[in-house]
This record gives structure tokens, sequence and C-alpha cells, in this order.
């Protein structure tokens, strides 16, 4: 029995501390057989805890998640830290992408490992018992110096990617994740289906899907039967649910799917829910079956306003039309929807910013709810490589630990202070729109108060997007926000009940077809 440490680290990112669906999953694989122990690192101060934990303890590996964005707490933790009698692993998104200069900047790893990692890490712990050569294992680069102190890397071919029903199901039990869920307002937050079969350039999934030997199995979603059981098993977890968010990238991205998994969802479950989609996925019958299941709230990236930024550098080649008809739709269906916005980018002016704010201001009236970020650039992408090539990234980004902080790129198409402006305009807006709606006010007043106070944008915005500097205003806000998402209704939307539903494990009626759909549900972009 192997004995190992995971840790996933989260801390400062701008979103509140929450379950990491992929660790949760390799948790389910390799705890099967294995003493293996995952902590969370969701707050600075657990550097400290971590530095005893490692050095008071002879684990047979020591593994580590993170993105590009927390690279400074791991720096942090090894100037502290004495990890030299540990078998050192890097994982997550920013190994995968950037592999050997991954090794560069943190000469601690021993390997790291690329992509999904529960069958790989369940072969590493066989390997580890039965004294084996760990340095074959699938899905590992490990490092390996010579007597004179050459380094050099031992690059092993990346394991296949597994359909979705041959993995053991998650096991969010190494989170808090009963605190979690409850400051979440009851919402637990799952995973279905893995995988974008777009191409976003600022994005990571398209890049991630290259990785594999099989990449046409990138979008994959498990059987219906699979994934009634799976949230059956998650609700048992934490009987008093509130609501669900899907958190699959594009959860509506198979028709044929999600029409059958609603029709099953509302007779099995019957809980309000959440997903993230497409523009391009909507349609009345879509609208129609997610409604039907219980869906409130449904989250896009509509990114910009600006169709040349959206067609040119971001890769998202459709136009506002497209954008304003999907959300037309869903207002059509009484379903609330949720616009994720960047600002920022590279080539982007303040013209184009501006764009994203009457985009979403004059003709998303229906994204009730929304966000602004920063744009964030990760090693290996589309957009990162054009950042570089053009050397339009400023200095010092690699102490920002989220996307709410401050701009990552030079003042060259826009002002540092222009980019500010309308991230604060367009989260005031948002902000005042939420407030509207659990205030329960008409519409057309909703929308003479939000047009009000972005005449006094910059005092409001203060309050609702400090500075990071202002520290005070900062915890005050973040209090604010967790005592309504603990109090409020869960979620984005406002909800008609938010009766508490427990959920029984009952035997699932076995489909016939069960091999059928499985074949399908591998097929990406099956519409």
């Amino acid at each position: 029995m192997a004995k190992g440490l995971l840790m996933y680290f989260d801390i400062e990112t701008g979103y509140y501390p929450g379950l990491h669906h992929g660790l949760a999953y390799l948790m389910g694989s390799v705890s099967k057989n294995n003493d293996v122990q995952l902590f969370h690192v969701y707050k600075e101060e657990h550097l400290i805890e971590l530095k005893d934990l490692i050095e008071n303890n002879s684990w047979d590996f020591v593994g580590i998640s993170f993105t590009t964005n927390q690279r400074k707490y791991l720096w942090k933790l090894f100037e502290t830290t004495d990890v030299s009698n540990q078998l050192l692993i890097g994982g997550g998104v920013h190994p995968t992408l950037d592999k050997e200069n991954t090794f560069r900047e943190f000469p601690e790893f021993d390997a790291i490992c690329i992509g999904e990692g529960e069958t790989s890490f369940v072969e590493l712990c066989k390997r580890l018992d039965n004294g084996k050569d760990i340095s074959e294992t699938p899905s590992f680069i490990f490092k390996k110096v010579d007597d004179v102190g050459k380094t050099s890397f031992k690059v092993n071919p990346v394991a296949p990617l597994m359909h979705i029903d041959d993995l053991p199901f998650p096991d969010y039990t190494g989170f808090d994740y009963k605190r979690i869920i409850s400051d979440s307002g009851g919402v637990f937050a799952m995973m279905l289906g893995r995988g974008c079969p777009y191409q976003c350039k600022y994005c990571a999934s398209s890049h991630l899907a290259k990785e594999y030997p099989n990449p046409e199995n990138w979008v994959r979603f498990p059987t219906i039967e699979r994934s009634i059981e799976l949230i059956k098993k998650n609700l048992e977890l934490y009987p008093d649910t509130r609501s669900i968010i899907f958190a699959d990238d594009v959860f509506t991205v198979r028709k044929d799917w999600i029409k059958e998994f609603c029709e099953v969802y509302k007779k099995e479950i019957g809980l309000p829910f959440e997903c993230n989609a497409r523009v391009e996925t909507i349609r009345d019958d879509v609208c129609e079956a997610l409604k039907s299941a219980g869906v409130t709230s449904i989250d896009f990236g509509v990114e910009s306003g600006s169709e040349w930024l959206r067609n040119n550098i971001v890769s998202r080649k459709h136009k506002n039309e497209r954008i304003i008809k999907c959300f037309n739709t869903l207002e059509k269906h009484s379903i609330k929807g949720f616009s994720y916005n960047i600002v920022g980018m590279p080539f982007e002016t303040p013209a184009m910013m501006k764009e994203t704010y009457e985009l979403n201001k004059h003709h998303l009236k229906s994204a009730r709810y929304g966000r602004a970020f920063y744009y964030y650039p990760y090693p290996g992408t589309g957009m990162h490589d054009l950042s570089l090539k053009n050397k339009l990234l400023r200095p010092g980004i690699e102490d920002l630990s989220g996307y709410l902080e401050a701009p990552t790129v030079l003042e060259i198409h826009a002002s540092h202070k222009e980019i500010r402006k309308w991230f604060k305009k367009i989260n005031l807006l948002f902000a005042v729109r939420l407030i509207c709606d659990r205030l329960y006010l008409p519409r057309s007043i909703s929308e003479v108060i939000v047009s009000i106070t972005q005449f006094f944008w910059k005092p409001l915005a203060g309050i609702v997007e400090p500075d990071k500097s202002n520290v005070i205003m900062k915890n005050i806000n973040k209090k604010l926000k967790l005592i309504v998402k603990k109090s409020g209704k869960p979620g984005h939307s406002v909800y008609d009940s938010h009766d508490t539903r427990k959920i029984e494990i009952d035997g699932l009626e076995k489909n016939k077809e069960i091999s059928k759909e499985r074949n399908l549900t591998n097929n990406p972009l099956q519409m």
C-alpha cells in the first residue's frame, strides 16, 4: 500500500475555494488500495501546516496540483520546506502545458504528471508497492541527473483517455465539502462530462486534448445511467443539497444526450440546477428540455462584445447577433443567463472594451448576472504564444494569483487605467442587476437603477469591486458576498422554490441499450 500526499493549491484566485473535480476522481481511484491524503491549500497560512506535514512524515510520493497563477505560493512553500527526501510530483494544467519548463521553474520536482492522472497514479502506486521501476510509469516525465550533474528527462507516453464509465466515482471527502457546499448556499458543484470541442485561444482545453493518443475521445459524457448514479452518490454524501451546478465545460454540446438526460433527471433527481453552455448550442428544443428538468440559469462565455477581437484573437467565430439570440431564447423560456467577460486581452482597445459593456448593458438584459475578469495568459495556449511573440505581457504577472487583481498586458493598446475602468463598470452593472433581482424589482425599474448607478461608477465600484490594495474594503466585500451566498437562494438565479430535497439511492432501471449509448457518449460534438 503506497502512502501519498496530494495537494491542491487554490489561494486567492478570486473564486471562493471550491471542489476540484479532477482531483476528486483521482482520489476515488488511488485511495481505494492506498493510503493517500488530500490537502486543499486555500489560504497562505496552510503553507506552515504543509511544512510540518511534509518534513515530519515519510511519504512514498508528494503530489502538487496547480495552475499558472498559483506558482508564487509553491515558491514560498519550497523556500521554507525541505522536500529533498520526498518523491515530489507536479501535476495539473500548468505542468501539463509547460512540461520541461516546469522543472526549470521548480527544480525541486522529480517528476510531473501529464493530463488526467487516474490510471497513471494507480500504476505508480503499484510500482512503488512492488519495487518496480517507477520511471516507466505512463503519463509521467521524470527528471534524471547524471554523475556530472547534467539533467535529462525520461518522457513516457501519455495514457489514453478513459471512458468516464470506466473510472471509479469521484471522492470529495478529502475536501471540506460540507463547509464548501454550505457556504455556497447548499449548491453542490459536480462534473459529469469532460472536454470541450471548441478552440478558444485563451483556454487550455483545446491544447490539453492534443496530449493524448486518442484526442478524438477528448469530449466525453458518461452514460445516462452512470450520470444519475453519480449524482445520487454525491447527494448521499450531502443530503441537504438545495441545487446543483454541472461544471462540465459545455453541458449542452450533445443535444441527443442532454434531452435524454433531462428526461431521466427530472424523474430521478428533480433538484434545480445550473450549467455551462456555448451560445451556438442553445435552441428552443434544448431550452425546453433543460427547463422541464429544472434548469434555472445557464453560464456563457461572452468574453468580448468586439466581433473583430473574438474572431481574430480569441477564436470564437460567431457574431453578436448569435449571442443576443441565445440570451433572448433563454428569456423566452424563463431561464436566467450568466455572462462571463474578459478585459485587457492582447490588442484590445478601450473602444473594444466599451463594446463588451454595451453588449451586456443594452442587448443582453436577460443576462441578470455576470462577471468581468482580467485576461490571464496560460503557457501553451495560443493567446499566450501571441502575447510573447508581440511582447505584450507586462513584468511581474507571476505575482498575480487570480483573474480579479490587475491587467497582465503592457500599456500598448490600452492603459491600465482604461482596462480597470471597464472591468469595474461591467462588474458594477451585474452587481446592481443581481441586487435588483434579489429584491424582486421589475425589469424596467432594475434597468433604470443600473443606468443611474453607472453615473456614479467610481465610488460604487470601490464597494462592489475594491482594489486589492484596499484591504479593509476587500475583507468587507468578501464577508458580504459570503453572507449573500449563504443566506440567499442558491446559485445565480432567484428560484421559485428552494426546498431541501433528500435523495435516496434506489435501484436504477437498467438501460437495455447501454453498450450503444456508451459508444455514443464518446463521440464529441454529436448534435
